[in-house]
């Protein structure tokens, strides 16, 4: 199936909304300990020296994920869309969990600006993004943006869908997610389904630009895994 390009941000109220009040947390919680693994197999520790970084954190469900499981670090959710950043900051003042959310915040920018913008004043530690790769048009901004953001200590750790053979695997995916979510998600997913890269597509990008430090894997059916240092 040839890849349709979708928006790079979800600026729709509706969106957000929808997005939000969905329940991922199974997918989410998954995502913590695999990179919590990756990190016990790497011997490495995170503290309050530490900056982990959340790309295109949406309404924050990661980020607020990252921060509890590492109460000392720093942790700052980034997002293009104003409309989710907004979520994000609701969704913190409202948690039961604030008090183990001191150590969060968020930074409404698109991913290709923040490294001019400054906003970050320490190195990355730990470098996440989990389902926004495929809204980037074009691979290269989104491994520019993590190659400038890295450092020679920074993890990188992200997530995506994985794009179906076919369009008859398609369907049978948005088949699927229309009967837990609703019409706006589904459709959604199906868009996201399309605008996602195949394991040969990342895996050829990352050797041809000298990024083959970064090991790029599928996890099941339906996702890609891209980790390691830059």
């Amino acid at each position: 199936m040839e890849r349709v390009p979708e928006p790079e941000l979800m600026e729709e109220k509706e969106q957000v909304i929808s997005y939000d009040e969905a329940d991922f947390s199974e997918g989410e919680v998954n995502l913590i300990n695999q990179i919590n693994q990756y990190l016990l197999k790497k011997n490495i520790s995170l503290s309050e020296k530490d900056l982990i970084v959340d790309l295109g954190c949406g309404p924050g469900n990661i980020s607020e994920k990252l921060a509890i499981k590492w109460p000392y670090t720093e942790v700052v959710g980034i997002d293009g869309s104003k409309e989710m950043i907004l979520r994000a900051e609701y969704n913190n003042s409202i948690s039961t969990n604030q008090k183990k959310l001191k150590n969060l915040r968020y930074i409404c920018s698109d991913i290709k600006d923040i490294k001019s913008n400054n906003f970050l004043k320490k190195r990355i530690s730990l470098l996440v993004s989990n389902s926004l790769i495929h809204h980037i048009t074009n691979l290269e901004d989104f491994f520019n943006t993590i190659k400038s953001l890295s450092s020679n200590i920074t993890v990188n750790f992200h997530k995506d869908l994985k794009r179906p053979l076919d369009e008859k695997s398609a369907l049978e995916l948005k088949a699927q997610c229309s009967t837990k979510y609703n019409e706006i998600l589904t459709n959604d997913y199906y868009a996201s389904l399309r605008a996602s890269y195949t394991l040969k597509e990342l895996k050829k990008f990352t050797l041809e630009n000298d990024l083959s430090s970064l090991d790029v894997f599928e996890e099941g059916e339906n996702y890609l895994i891209v980790y390691g240092n830059v």
